[in-house]
C-alpha cells in the first residue's frame, strides 16, 4: 500500500479564527451599548480593551499560522485569513485614530478664553469620581492649544446677545447635543450654555460651555470651552467641535469673522 503524506493542520490557524470571531462581536456590542447608554464608560473601556487584546491575539497568530503554512506546507488558510480579516476589521479605526492623535498635542480641555475659561463646575457630579478634573489645567494646555489650533478663537457678531442666545441654542439642538442649563445674557452677567456633547462612533461624554457675552447692544462675543470625561488625549475632537459649531453659528448670522487669540495667561 503506498504510503500517503497526510498535511498537518496549523493550531495558530484555528485558534486565530476563534480570537478573531470573538473580537468582532465585542468590539460591535461595546460600541453601540455604550453609545446608545447602556453601559457605562467605564465597563466600555474594559470591554474595549479586551476586544482589542482578541484581535491583536488574531493577528499575531494568523500570521504565525501563515508563515507555517508557506514554510511547512501546513493547511489552515481559510481559518488564518478569517482571523486576519476579523483582527483588521477591529483594529483599522483605532489604529488610523492613534496614528492621527500622534501628530496632535496631548490635551483634552479647549477653550477659545485662555484668560478666563467658560466653567465647567456643573460637569464635576455628571463626571463622577472616574472622570477628569473640570478645573482648566492652566498655561501649559493653553499654549499646546495655541500652536495646534490657531483657529480657536472668539467669535464676535454684529448682533444682539440675545439674538446670538437663542441661535446657539437652536444650534447646538441641532448638533443633538444635551442642552444641561441655559441662562440668558443680561446687562450685567454674560449668557451661558451648558451642554453635553458625544463624540460620534463610541460616544463618549465631553462637556461643553458656551459664554455669550455684550460687549454693546448690537456687538456680542462668543466663547466656548470644551473639555473630554475620559483620557488624557482627545484626538483633536475638543477643538473641531468649537471650530465646527463657532463657524456654523457665524454663518447661520451671515458673520463669519473671527477675533484675534492674545497671550495665554500665567
Amino acid at each position: 500500500m503506498p504510503a500517503r503524506y497526510v498535511r498537518r493542520r496549523s493550531s495558530q490557524a484555528v485558534w486565530s479564527r476563534r480570537a478573531g470571531l470573538l473580537a468582532v462581536p465585542v468590539a460591535v456590542l461595546t460600541t453601540a451599548l455604550h453609545r446608545f447608554g447602556f453601559i457605562d464608560t467605564g465597563p466600555a473601556l474594559v470591554l474595549a480593551g479586551i476586544a482589542g487584546a482578541l484581535a491583536l491575539l488574531a493577528l499575531v497568530l494568523g500570521f504565525g499560522a501563515m508563515v507555517a503554512i508557506w514554510q511547512r506546507g501546513h493547511r489552515g488558510m481559510r481559518p488564518a485569513a478569517a482571523g486576519l480579516v476579523c483582527a483588521l476589521l477591529v483594529l483599522v479605526w483605532p489604529v488610523w485614530k492613534l496614528s492621527h492623535a500622534a501628530l496632535l498635542p496631548p490635551i483634552n480641555d479647549v477653550t477659545t478664553d485662555w484668560f478666563a475659561p467658560p466653567s465647567l463646575d456643573w460637569a464635576a457630579e455628571l463626571r463622577g469620581p472616574g472622570g477628569a478634573s473640570t478645573a482648566y489645567p492652566g498655561r501649559d494646555f493653553a499654549l499646546r492649544q495655541r500652536e495646534a489650533y490657531p483657529e480657536i478663537v472668539p467669535l464676535i457678531v454684529g448682533y444682539s446677545a440675545d439674538l446670538v442666545f437663542e441661535t446657539a441654542r437652536e444650534l447646538a439642538a441641532e448638533y443633538h447635543w444635551t442642552e444641561i442649563d441655559a441662562i440668558p445674557p443680561d446687562i450685567k452677567s454674560p449668557g451661558v450654555v451648558h451642554l453635553v456633547a458625544r463624540t460620534p462612533v463610541f460616544g463618549f461624554p465631553d462637556d461643553v460651555a458656551i459664554v455669550i457675552t455684550r460687549l454693546s447692544p448690537e456687538e456680542t462675543r462668543v466663547d466656548m470651552r470644551s473639555a473630554s470625561r475620559f483620557g488624557r488625549h482627545d484626538l483633536g475632537a475638543n477643538a473641531a467641535r468649537i471650530y465646527g459649531f463657532l463657524t456654523s453659528l457665524a454663518t447661520r448670522l451671515d458673520m463669519p469673522l473671527l477675533a484675534a487669540p492674545g497671550e495665554p495667561a500665567d
